[in-house]
């Protein structure tokens, strides 16, 4: 069998693959598939002029480029692609922490990772009534000595965000005391919306679990952290500045001295966030857990919201599952997930620029962390960057290349992180949440991991010896030990 036959019979197989494990056959995950597959007859082509090693250090460097120009807008940016099942592993650092030193972002930069902590708190909830510790399907009502005596709803439910918790006043006021904040923690009533975003089921099912139990150090080992946790010590980054939270209701929490709240709060490097979704693939919780997890409690694509000023009632196309997002028919407009994927494929975001998402099935995980504005770093409160002439990765809203000559401007605006796209003329064309500009980079990780799957796929194939077989292991791998 010629080298080019042993390229195309792969490339099919992994195709094959790809369509096998697709979750949805909508538009948006049908075409989502054909760009896959396309990207992949790309580096096949390549494979066939040149040789695996080549392709491989084209795959990177071409991602690596990606990585690049998403730098342009954060002071600082940590990504790593892992695929559990063929042992490749790829990270890449651009910028610096967002200090006056410069220091870079490397693989021991602790970032603020916001709201992705609602995933820990969720792998809490589960593995603690594995092990008999909790219940997740319990009533909250219905806990020894529960203080939500009329909240007849599951901790799971809560955590799949099925109900809407509102407190009769908020708890992120800047006045907040001990006090102020139990009385309004503590009576909740169940809102008219269902499946909407909030940080208070979080919250409240943290406060519900065992309080002797550290799930960090006790699970440390099993889910293979190294630096994960609340504390901000090492080279931390990714707040508003570098010494406080991001997020409003855990920076108030703290000051009343609420340490470890289920929202958000975390520091952790992207080789945690990698080690822990590659811990998932391999078992850290059961079928059974990780089927609970995935459900979102709704078989239906769009969920009630109420609008209290037009008292009319409206439906928004989300799916959220236990703290996490889920495929959606509309793809990533309305999920963090990308179309064409698994079932069992999921996504997690935070407000300072994080992003997790991993396929169990595939056996593929990316991760995104970044510090979009430190105002350390750029004296400021926006960041302004120069698009390079021959950009590629940096796309409109319409997935379009931005025109070289334009500019980036990053700022805060009303409480959120806005990037404005700026022409060479002067023009505001566009502007978004600075989140909405990683969706390129994401899909960029995707191709990436598909390419060197099938590379080292063929480079496999291709190899004339025991010690050649070592050597492409060791390359993929990027000396990872899986």
């Amino acid at each position: 069998m010629t080298n080019n036959e042993i390229i195309r019979q792969e490339l099919l197989k992994l195709i094959d693959e790809l369509k096998e494990q697709q979750n949805l056959h909508g538009k948006e995950a049908n075409e989502s598939i054909e760009r896959m597959i396309r990207e992949l007859e790309q580096i096949a082509l390549y494979l066939m002029a040149h040789t695996p090693e080549e392709a491989m250090e084209y795959a990177r460097q071409e991602y690596f480029a990606a990585v690049t120009a998403e730098a342009l807008i954060t002071p600082g940016i940590a990504t790593v692609i892992q695929d559990v099942k063929e042992h490749i592993y790829l990270p890449y650092y651009k910028g610096n922490i967002g200090d006056e030193t410069g220091t870079l972002v490397s693989s021991k930069t602790r970032f603020d990772l916001a709201s992705i902590t609602k995933l820990f708190t969720v792998l809490e909830a589960l593995k603690l009534t594995e092990d008999g510790l909790f219940d997740v399907n319990m009533m909250l009502s219905e806990f020894y000595r529960s203080p939500f005596r009329d909240l007849h709803v599951t901790v799971a439910d809560l955590l799949r965000f099925k109900y809407e918790l509102v407190t009769p006043q908020r708890i992120d006021d800047p006045n907040l005391t001990a006090v102020k904040f139990f009385r309004n923690i503590l009576r909740p009533a169940i809102g008219p919306n269902s499946h909407t975003y909030s940080d208070i089921p979080f919250i409240i099912a943290k406060m519900l679990m065992p309080r002797g139990i550290d799930f960090l150090s006790e699970y440390r080992d099993e889910l293979g952290i190294l630096s994960l946790g609340y504390e901000r010590t090492g080279i931390v980054t990714g707040g508003r500045t570098l010494t406080e939270l991001d997020d409003e209701k855990a920076r108030q929490m703290e000051k009343i001295g609420i340490k470890n709240p289920g929202h958000a709060g975390l520091y952790g490097t992207a080789e945690d966030i990698a080690r822990v979704l590659e811990a998932l693939s391999k078992g850290f919780l059961s079928p059974e857990s990780i089927q609970e997890m995935l459900y979102p409690g709704t078989n239906e694509a769009y969920v009630k919201r109420y609008n209290p000023i037009s008292r009319a009632e409206t439906t928004q196309p989300v799916i959220r599952a236990m703290g996490v997002y889920v495929e959606h028919p509309e793809g990533m407009k309305v999920s963090e997930v990308i179309p064409g994927l698994s079932k069992k494929a999921f996504a997690i975001t935070g407000f300072t620029g994080g992003y997790a998402a991993c396929d169990l099935a595939h056996g593929f995980s990316s991760i995104i962390l970044a510090n979009p504005m430190t105002i350390a770093a750029t004296g400021a409160k926006n960041l302004i960057s120069e698009v390079p002439n021959d950009n590629r990765y940096l796309l409109d809203s319409q997935g379009r290349p931005i025109r070289g000559g334009s500019y980036l401007v990053s700022q805060f605006a009303n409480g959120r992180k806005v990037t404005s796209i700026v022409s060479p003329e002067g023009q505001i064309v566009e502007q978004r949440n600075y989140t909405g500009m990683l969706d390129s980079l994401k899909l960029q990780q995707l191709y990436t991991l598909l390419k060197l799957r099938l590379i080292k796929r063929v480079a496999l194939r291709l190899a004339e010896s025991d010690r050649y077989v070592e050597h492409i292991e060791e390359e993929f791998s990027g000396g990872k030990r899986f």
